[in-house]
Parts: structure tokens; C-alpha cells; sequence
């Protein structure tokens, strides 16, 4: 059960650098900030290119909780700029239009990162550009999507050189924050917000799409797709499919336990492809859910307050007993004394 633990891949030095900006308004030292957390100080210069995902996880947490600011994240989207997104955001520069542009984004991210999945898809008429957070730390995962959201749009409107350019709606699963608080999301964002929504995305006008962007070159665009279809190559190689489909798997887990058909749709190929290619990996989709359902039940019961019944409805158990022997055979102990022996420690 240890390939959970390195399940959140890794995140490119660029996209650290937007939140050690950031943290600079509230008197963070970059080089302090990475010290701390025991992150080379190579990324600042970019001699370091990649950090591991936990890390990156750990510095954020550590930033949000120094510069006590409920909208680090959203703030942070403020200082979006090419290089944030890396090869893929030079790329996105060379694009026609903006639906071009909109399009090689979900294809290339993971140059970027494995912080989260990038979804295209069909809303009311509109297209909604839908980001789902990998990362499993609550405090961070929202300050993440308000930072991806929020620098999407901001990256748009100097590309298409539409300042008052907005989305049609942005939509966030977050609870609706106080007035002072939605004064500045309307400040980022600009356009009508909706808050508890049922997914963190830009609903984007049709019309808009075909917005053509300022420096268009499709020969260099054509060429840093070869350079970044190499890169995509190395990274798969480093997080091979089991890693993505880990993450996801605790990304969806959230919301009840994941089906396969679903968590296969997610990574853009059919069941069948999904199951073969974790057998060539030496493992199979039920055996991942099944050490993942392990690792979430020992999290909960020791950071949560959720009672040993409803942690067994929500990884998919029928009835607390059927759970209880389960989880005996994983930990040897019982929900109830693995609780206990945790609060003694």
C-alpha cells in the first residue's frame, strides 16, 4: 500500500515559483519558504525543473497557514504569466485561436504538474473548462482551484489582449464566503460567480472561442508540440498509469466509492484499456481500490471526526460488520481499536 503514498506525482518548478511570488506580498522569503519545507532552492533558478507533488503539497499548506489568508490561492492567480504553465504555456501563446488554445491544455498538462485533470466539456449551449484537483490535503485543494481558475482567466485575457473579456459563469464547489470575501473573487473573476456548484469551472461563451490571439506561429507551435510530446513520453514513464490512476481514485473518493467505467472516462480510455494496462503493470483496478480503501479508513479514523459507520458506507461497505472484518485483516486490528491505539499516540 506504499504507491499511495507518492500518488500525487510531480509539479514543475515553474508553477511553485507563481505561489513563492505570491507569498512574497505577506513578507515570505522564497529561499526561507523552500528551506523550511526541505525544497531545493534550484527551483527559484529553475536548475531544479521538478519537485515531488507531496512536497509541493507540504509548501503550499505551509504558505496558506503563514500569510493567513483564507483567498492565498485566488490572490496568487495574480501573478499567472507564460512561464507558470511551462512549455505548455508558450505553446498556448503560438495557438490561432482561442479555442485552440483551450484545447492543448488538457492534453499537455501534466508537463505543468499532476495537480489536477483539465476537462472540456458541453454546458447549456457554452463549453465549461473543468479543473478536478488531485491533491488530497482539504486546505489546500481550495486554494489550488482558485489559483487554476483564476490564472486561466487572467492568462486568457492578456492572450487575446480582451481585458474585459469574462466566462459566461464560474463555477465553485466551494461554500459561498463572506461579502468581503466574494468582493474580490468578482475583482479576479469579473463575471456572475456561482458558489456550491457541482464541479470548479469556467463556463466559457462560444462566441469567445474564436477570439484570434496576438503572435500566432504555427511552425514554432509545431515544433514545441514535438518537444512536448517528447517530455509527455519521459513523464508517463515516471508516472506510469498505476500513479494516475491512484490519484484519481482518491480524488473521486470524496464523493463515494469510484466505479471503474467512471475513473476510466476520466483518463480518456475505455474499461477494457484501463484493466489491460494495469495488468501490464502487475495489478489490477480492484486490488488499487481496494489498499486505497485501506489508506482512506486509516486517514479518516485518525483525522476525522466521521463515525466508524459512516466511514464504512463511504468506501462502499454495505453494513459495519462487513467492514470491521476487512479492516482486521488489513490492520489487524479492529476500526474501533486502531482509533483508540491512534488517540493514546
Amino acid at each position: 500500500m506504499t504507491i499511495i503514498t507518492d500518488s500525487l506525482g510531480t509539479a514543475s518548478s515553474n508553477a511553485i515559483r507563481q505561489y513563492l511570488r505570491a507569498g512574497q506580498d505577506y513578507g515570505i522569503d522564497p529561499h526561507d519558504a523552500l528551506t523550511h519545507n526541505q525544497l531545493p532552492v534550484g527551483i527559484m533558478d529553475n536548475s531544479v525543473a521538478r519537485a515531488r507533488g507531496r512536497d509541493f503539497q507540504r509548501l503550499l499548506r505551509w504558505l496558506i497557514e503563514q500569510s493567513q489568508d483564507p483567498l492565498f490561492g485566488l490572490k496568487s492567480a495574480r501573478y499567472v504569466q507564460p512561464g507558470s504553465y511551462s512549455l505548455v504555456g508558450y505553446m498556448v501563446m503560438n495557438a490561432r485561436t482561442a479555442r485552440e488554445a483551450l484545447h492543448l491544455t488538457p492534453a499537455y498538462e501534466a508537463i505543468v504538474g499532476d495537480m489536477g485533470i483539465t476537462k472540456i466539456e458541453p454546458y447549456h449551449g457554452h463549453l465549461a473548462m473543468r479543473w478536478i484537483c488531485q491533491y488530497d490535503d482539504p486546505v489546500v485543494i481550495q486554494h489550488m482551484i482558485d489559483n487554476v481558475l483564476g490564472s486561466w482567466l487572467l492568462f486568457a485575457r492578456w492572450l487575446t489582449g480582451l481585458g474585459d473579456s469574462q466566462p459566461e459563469k464560474v463555477l465553485l464547489q466551494r461554500s459561498a464566503p463572506s461579502a468581503k470575501e466574494r468582493d474580490i473573487y468578482h475583482e479576479i473573476f469579473q463575471a456572475p460567480l456561482e458558489f456550491d456548484a457541482p464541479m470548479n469551472a469556467l463556463i466559457i461563451p462560444e462566441n469567445l472561442l474564436d477570439t484570434p490571439l496576438r503572435q500566432p506561429d504555427s511552425q514554432l507551435l509545431q515544433a514545441l508540440e514535438q518537444q512536448a510530446a517528447t517530455i509527455m513520453a519521459e513523464i508517463q514513464q515516471r508516472h506510469p498509469i498505476v500513479l494516475q490512476t491512484c490519484s484519481l481514485l482518491r480524488t473521486m473518493m470524496n464523493d463515494g466509492l469510484p466505479r471503474r467505467e467512471k475513473v476510466a472516462e476520466q483518463l480518456g480510455m475505455t474499461e477494457r484499456t484501463l484493466q489491460r494496462r494495469l495488468q501490464e503493470a502487475g495489478t489490477g483496478y480492484q486490488q488499487l481500490l481496494d489498499d486505497l480503501r485501506c489508506d482512506v479508513a486509516t486517514e479518516w479514523l485518525r483525522q476525522s471526526h466521521l463515525s466508524i459507520h459512516d466511514i464504512a458506507l463511504k468506501l462502499g461497505f454495505s453494513e459495519s460488520r462487513s467492514f470491521h472484518r476487512r479492516f482486521k485483516t488489513w490492520t489487524g486490528m479492529t476500526p474501533g481499536e486502531y482509533r483508540q491505539e491512534h488517540l493514546k499516540n
